[in-house]
């Protein structure tokens, strides 16, 4: 079954966002080769990604959500556009967590919360639109609603989860946003907030009868209107291209050291771990492009 994001509308007053995002997370688990706790801090992170990214208003809009919380799971980050292609690394993929007291890993102990989540909005002009607000809990879902609520001034209940099989691959893993509208009413303010802890269960109902099921379930009684239902793919944009240009911005210097130490180049996607090879010739060959650029300007 393909992974879903559906965008619903209740009561008219209230934007919805859920997905599943098990496939996701599980190719991220196989690309990386994460630890447990490292799966699930991908998975709750490509599954608020995936929901921000539903938010975007055009087809050519990105959004990067980074979160750095000095932790030994080290940067966080999943890139990802408006046609919810989304890609995702994290510093430490092989980190350890103690199990946590309340059950599971210590997923806050691993990411930390000493430190900040970034989100940057690009929106095709000059400079990404980016705010930064400091980590609340580093597990995840509370700290993407702190953000929204303090950098966008958007109230909104996030929820995120992955849970794993037995051998420690997902079986599960997806989310739930919900933003009030202007001029949300207060009975359907409190509505929702009768729903929180259902919304808590998110992941028990998506296990059992998937986003739209989990959805009627959650909002039993209220008017939940399904929008859209659209797929998200775990991709990542990567390609020889996109280097080269890297490879370009490190000046002539850094690259004739590449040439004489290295013969050539060997450059890691930390997305999707695809090695790209360029040899002596395509490096000299870059230099020259650059000397000719620059003489024309």
């Amino acid at each position: 079954m393909n992974d879903v994001l559906i965008k619903g509308l209740l009561n008219e007053e209230a934007a919805v966002y859920a997905c599943d995002v098990s496939e996701m997370a599980e190719c991220a688990r196989v690309t990386h080769g994460t630890s447990p706790a490292g799966t699930i801090i991908l998975g709750r992170t490509i599954a608020a990604t995936t929901m921000l990214c539903a938010t975007l208003k055009n087809p050519t809009d990105k959004l990067t959500l980074m979160i750095n919380g000095g932790g030994p799971s080290g940067t966080v980050m999943a890139v990802g556009n408006a046609g919810l292609r989304i890609k995702a690394y994290m510093g430490n993929p092989a980190v350890e967590s103690l199990p946590s007291d309340k059950g599971g890993f210590d997923i806050s102990g691993a990411v930390g919360s000493k430190g900040n989540i970034t989100i940057a909005r690009d929106t095709g002009l000059k400079e990404p639109y980016t705010g930064m607000v400091p980590l609340v809990s580093g597990e995840i879902g509370e700290d993407v609603a702190q953000y929204l609520l303090t950098s966008e001034q958007q109230p909104s209940i996030v929820y995120v989860n992955t849970w794993l099989e037995t051998d420690m691959s997902v079986v599960d893993a997806g989310g739930i946003i919900i933003r009030p509208l202007p001029g949300c009413g207060e009975q359907t303010l409190n509505e929702i907030e009768d729903r929180i802890s259902k919304v808590r269960n998110y992941a028990l109902y998506l296990l059992q009868d998937g986003v739209k099921g989990s959805l009627a379930r959650i909002f039993s009684g209220m008017h939940l209107k399904i929008l859209e239902a659209l797929t998200p793919v775990y991709e990542c944009d990567c390609g020889r291209e996109r280097l080269y240009k890297v490879l370009a911005s490190l000046g002539e210097n850094e690259i004739r050291d590449m040439i004489e130490n290295d013969k050539g180049a060997t450059i890691t996607c930390h997305f999707c771990n695809k090695v790209y090879e360029f040899d002596e010739s395509e490096l000299e060959e870059l230099i020259r492009h650059a000397g000719k650029r620059s003489k024309e300007i």
